[in-house]
C-alpha cells in the first residue's frame, strides 16, 4: 500500500523519516568515507527532537534557499519557535542569514513591499520585478535587509553544500532530491528490489567523491560558458589537472568527456577549429571522433580524416560512430520500401491514428509502438541482466535501473550475466518474456513501457513473429542502447491473413530522419519486414 494518499495529509513523520532514511544510508554505506564536518552533520541531525528533525526536513524540500518564517505552517510540527530555535542552536539553520537584496524583496508581495518601501509607491513602475528594481536602486541594501527582517525574518539551511554532499552520496547523481521519496511512496514507482552492498558502493574512497564534484561543478560552469568568456580555459586548465591522476571510474571519465565535447562544440560555434580539435582528442564519448573527422575534412586534412575513420571502424565506441564511420562521404539512397497513399481531406490531426483505422477496414491488426517496442522487449528479454550487481551501477533504493544502462559499454559490462539469460532465452523465448511478463508487471524499469506493452500487444508480437527474430531484436536494442531509443518505425501491424510488418507513417510534408533510416537498415539485417507508408496531398 502506499505510504501516502493524494490530496490527503502525509502521516507526521513521513519527512522527517525520509531524512532519516537518506542520513542512515550514507553512515552505513559511506561513514568511513565522511570528513568531521560531514559526521558532526549526520551527528547534529541525530540528536534532533521531533519537532525540529520534522521541520528541518520540511525545510530541505523547500524551494528557496530563503523562506519567510510566517510562511512555515506545518501541522506535524507542534511549537515551530522552539524547532527553529533547536535548529539554529545546532547550526542547521540560519535566521535572518545574508542575503542579496533582490532575493529578499522577491520574498514579498506587492503590497507588502509598498508598505514598507512608499517611495516605490509613487515611482511610475508596473510589475513587481520593477519595483523590486526600483527599490534596490533607491535604498541602500543595509536598510532594505534591516526593514524586511523586522517584519518578515526569514530561515534557510545553514550548511548546505554539506547536506549537497550527502544527498549525492544517497542519490548517486545531484539530479535526485527528497521528492524522489514521494513518488514512490504515492504509489507512482515500484522499484525492483535489488541489494545495495558496500562493495559496490560508487565512490570506494573519498579522492572519487571529492573529484566527482568538482566534475559536477566543473560541468555547470561548462553550461555557463556561453555567458562568460574566460570560464572555458579555467574549465580546461581543471580538467587536464584532474585527469593526470586518471580517473577513478566509469562515470568520472563519462562525466569528464561529456563536458570535453560540450566544450568542443562551444570552440566549433566560434570558429575556433583548433580548440575543437584539442577538446574531442581528449574526449572519450562519441560524437568526439566524429566531429574530428568532420572539422579535419572540412579544414582539407583528408589523409588525417582517413586514419581516423580507420580507426573508428576497427574499434567503434559505439553503434552510432560505426554508423557514422560506415555511412561518411557517401550519399544516403532511399531503398525502403514505400507506399504512396493520397491523404482523404481534410486531413487527420494524427496520421499514425488514421494509418491504424484504415488498416483495420482492411482487417488488419496495428498497434502504434515507436520505440516503445524495442526497449520494452529488450527490458523484459534481459530483466535479470538490467538489474544484475555490478561496481557503482545500484546506489539508491529509487532507480528504474542501473547507473550505466545507456552507456555504450553496457552489455560489455555484464558478460556473465548476459550469457547466463542468453542460456534462457534460447531455450524458449516466448516462454521466458511471458513469464517475465507475467511477474513483473507492477515493477518500473526504465526499458519497459507498460502503458504500451499491453497483454494483448505482446500476445500478437509472441504469436505473430518467430522467436528467433525476436530474440535477435531484443538483442540489438540491448546492444544499442542509446542508438536504439529513437528511430524506430511507428506502428507494427499483423496482417489479416497472417504475417507482420513494422510500418513507419509519413505524411505530405514528413521526411525520413537519420535515426529512422537506421533502424530501417537494421531490421532488413534482421529479416524484419518494414515499410513506409507515405501519404501524398
Amino acid at each position: 500500500m502506499p505510504k501516502l494518499v493524494a490530496r490527503q495529509p502525509p502521516p507526521p513523520d513521513y519527512y522527517a523519516d525520509n531524512v532519516r532514511q537518506l542520513m542512515g544510508h550514507v553512515q552505513r554505506h559511506y561513514g568511513d568515507l565522511l570528513q568531521p564536518d560531514e559526521q558532526s552533520y549526520l551527528h547534529g541531525c541525530q540528536r534532533l527532537s521531533p519537532d525540529a528533525l520534522r521541520l528541518f526536513a520540511r525545510l530541505l524540500g523547500r524551494k528557496g534557499p530563503w523562506v519567510r518564517i510566517d510562511r512555515l505552517r506545518y501541522p506535524e510540527v507542534v511549537d515551530l519557535d522552539c524547532a527553529l530555535r533547536e535548529l539554529q542552536a545546532a547550526t542547521l539553520v540560519e535566521i535572518n542569514g545574508p542575503v542579496p537584496a533582490d532575493g529578499l524583496l522577491g520574498l514579498l508581495t506587492q503590497k507588502e513591499l509598498l508598505a514598507l518601501f512608499p517611495s516605490v509607491s509613487a515611482a511610475e513602475v508596473a510589475g513587481k520585478a520593477q519595483r523590486v528594481a526600483h527599490c534596490i536602486s533607491s535604498y541602500p541594501d543595509e536598510l532594505i535587509v534591516r526593514q524586511v527582517a523586522r517584519q518578515y525574518p526569514w530561515v534557510c539551511v545553514a550548511r548546505y553544500q554539506v547536506y549537497f554532499r550527502l544527498q549525492v552520496l544517497f542519490f548517486g547523481d545531484a539530479r535526485q532530491d527528497l521528492s524522489t521519496f514521494v513518488l514512490r511512496d504515492l504509489g507512482l514507482s515500484n522499484y525492483e528490489p535489488y541489494e545495495l552492498c558496500r562493495s559496490q558502493r560508487q565512490f570506494a574512497a573519498r579522492t572519487a567523491l571529492d573529484l566527482y564534484l568538482r566534475l559536477l561543478a566543473l560541468a555547470s560552469l561548462a553550461r555557463r560558458g556561453g555567458e562568460i568568456e574566460a570560464i572555458v580555459p579555467h574549465v580546461l586548465r581543471e580538467l587536464t589537472a584532474c585527469h593526470k591522476a586518471g580517473w577513478p571510474s566509469r562515470l568520472h571519465q563519462r562525466v569528464a568527456a561529456k563536458i570535453l565535447n560540450r566544450l568542443g562544440r562551444r570552440y566549433e560555434r566560434q570558429g575556433d577549429v583548433a580548440g575543437a580539435l584539442a577538446c574531442y582528442e581528449d574526449s572519450t564519448l562519441h560524437p568526439a571522433r566524429e566531429r574530428r573527422v568532420r572539422l579535419l575534412k572540412g579544414q582539407g586534412r583528408d589523409s588525417e580524416a582517413a586514419t581516423l575513420i580507420a580507426s573508428i571502424q576497427s574499434e567503434p565506441w559505439s553503434a552510432a560512430e560505426q554508423d557514422f564511420a560506415e555511412r561518411f562521404g557517401i550519399r544516403a539512397r532511399c531503398d525502403i520500401p514505400t507506399t504512396r497513399v493520397p491523404l482523404a481531406r481534410p486531413s487527420p490531426p494524427r496520421v499514425e491514428q488514421h494509418a491504424i483505422e484504415e488498416l483495420a477496414r482492411q482487417g488488419d491488426r496495428a498497434w502504434h509502438v515507436e520505440n516503445a517496442l524495442p526497449l520494452s522487449l529488450a527490458g523484459l528479454a534481459y530483466w535479470p541482466v538490467i538489474f544484475t550487481d555490478a561496481p557503482g551501477a545500484f546506489v539508491n533504493p529509487f532507480q528504474l535501473a542501473p547507473v550505466d544502462l545507456f552507456w555504450d559499454d553496457f552489455c560489455a559490462a555484464r558478460q556473465t550475466a548476459m550469457g547466463c539469460r542468453e542460456e534462457q532465452l534460447a531455450s524458449g523465448f516466448a516462454r521466458t518474456v511471458r513469464a517475465t511478463f507475467n511477474a513483473k508487471r507492477s515493477i518500473s524499469n526504465r526499458l519497459v513501457h507498460w502503458g504500451v506493452m499491453s497483454p494483448e500487444l505482446l500476445d500478437a508480437l509472441l504469436e505473430a513473429v518467430p522467436e528467433s527474430q525476436l530474440h535477435r531484436l531484443a538483442r540489438y536494442a540491448l546492444e544499442n542502447l542509446p542508438r536504439a531509443r529513437v528511430g524506430f518505425p511507428d506502428l507494427f501491424v499483423v496482417g489479416s491473413q497472417g504475417g507482420f510488418e513494422f510500418v513507419e507513417v509519413k505524411g505530405p510534408t514528413d521526411q525520413l530522419q537519420p535515426a529512422q533510416r537506421v533502424w530501417f537498415k537494421a531490421l532488413q539485417g534482421l529479416s524484419m519486414p518494414a515499410r513506409m507508408l507515405k501519404y501524398t496531398a
